[in-house]
């Protein structure tokens, strides 16, 4: 039988040796990997909530509101009445992705690689991979409505009031009032930018009723742009304050913010690079309860190899494996209350 030579740059889907003889001839070879994958960090962002068997494939999440004042009580004059309201709505249903590998006996008894042999037979990255990007791409797309993703699917990106995350002229449910979370002129960020996107969260955190409410905003995100990067970090480190030259004024900002970086921000829907978003940065509160984004991951399946080597997960007639590895999983936010966005494209 001839073989290919030993500089073939093979790829596939069916692992066999005839395939990948690079795994089981007599060459001692070092494999390594090309690079390390993304860590997944974009899930900090999100509330976790997991759906157990028999509950159904979507999940709704609706806010409700009430008035925020006590009214003045005249003598003998029944007391005003408290308003209360159901606001805006989201509804998730689950999606399942998955991805297999074919394995020989062949391949499986002479590969010669422990590291290859379980990269292979477990695949253990390429659902957290996905995750990472669809919650990442949360932000790559706040200011659209929708995307397609890279299995051609629509992937609305809207909050309950049917609008982008980052917008302008964000509605509530029981006032004529509309907020904002999209930062004017879209700055590149620096310590005045900051401050514009704190002066939103005092003046645009509003309850559905059109009254002030408050957060914790607490994360400052961005892309891996080392620009950006650098910048967010000499602001929030120094400890003097780092945009003029005397070294004894105190930096108000030291420490003040957490900074998560997501490595695939500045991507298009299928993962490639997209360099028009670069800059792009956020200023979010993150975390349960009243004071946070409500934004959610919901789990209706942790990442699993199915079925085991063995039953349907074997081919007895030619000795084939197959390993399977799935997830099912989606994710949406209630509002942009909660999550301020500069959006700049210099």
């Amino acid at each position: 039988m001839a073989y290919p030579p030993i500089d073939s740059q093979n790829s596939g889907t069916f692992l066999n040796t005839v395939t990948f003889p690079e795994l089981t001839d007599l060459v001692d070879r070092n494999f390594k990997s090309v690079g390390g994958m993304v860590v997944p960090v974009a899930r900090q962002l999100f509330i976790t909530d997991n759906v157990g068997a028999g509950e159904g494939e979507m999940k709704l999440f609706q806010e409700y509101d009430t008035n925020t004042y006590a009214r003045a009580k005249p003598q003998g004059v029944d007391a005003k009445k408290a308003s209360f309201g159901i606001g805006y709505y989201v509804t998730v249903q689950q999606k399942r992705i998955g991805i297999e590998s074919e394995i020989t006996w062949e391949m499986r008894r002479y590969n010669k690689k422990a590291e290859v042999n379980a990269a292979l037979y477990t695949l253990p990255t390429f659902c957290p991979q996905r995750v990472e990007l669809d919650l990442t791409h949360v932000f790559t797309f706040a200011s659209s409505t929708s995307y397609v993703d890279l299995d051609g699917n629509t992937v609305s990106t809207v909050g309950g009031d049917g609008l982008a995350l980052a917008s302008a002229s964000h509605t509530l449910k029981f006032s004529t009032l509309t907020y904002s979370n999209r930062i004017s002129g879209d700055p590149l960020f620096s310590k005045g930018a900051l401050e514009l996107a704190e002066l939103l969260t005092t003046t645009d955190i509003l309850s559905n009723f059109g009254e002030k409410r408050v957060m914790d905003f607490n994360t400052i995100v961005t892309g891996n742009n080392p620009t950006v990067v650098n910048a967010v970090k000499q602001f929030l480190r120094s400890t003097s304050d780092n945009t003029q030259n005397n070294s004894g004024v105190m930096n108000v900002n030291q420490d003040k913010y957490r900074h998560l970086i997501l490595e695939q921000l500045a991507t298009t829907a299928t993962g490639a690079i997209d360099s028009t978003k670069k800059n792009w940065w956020f200023l979010a509160a993150v975390g349960a309860g009243l004071r946070g984004w409500q934004a959610y991951y919901v789990e209706w399946e942790a990442a699993n190899l199915t079925p085991a080597t063995s039953g349907n997960g074997t081919d007895v007639h030619k000795d084939i494996w197959y390993y399977n590895v799935r997830q099912s999983y989606n994710n949406c936010f209630l509002s942009g209350r909660g999550v301020i966005a500069s959006l700049p494209t210099n």
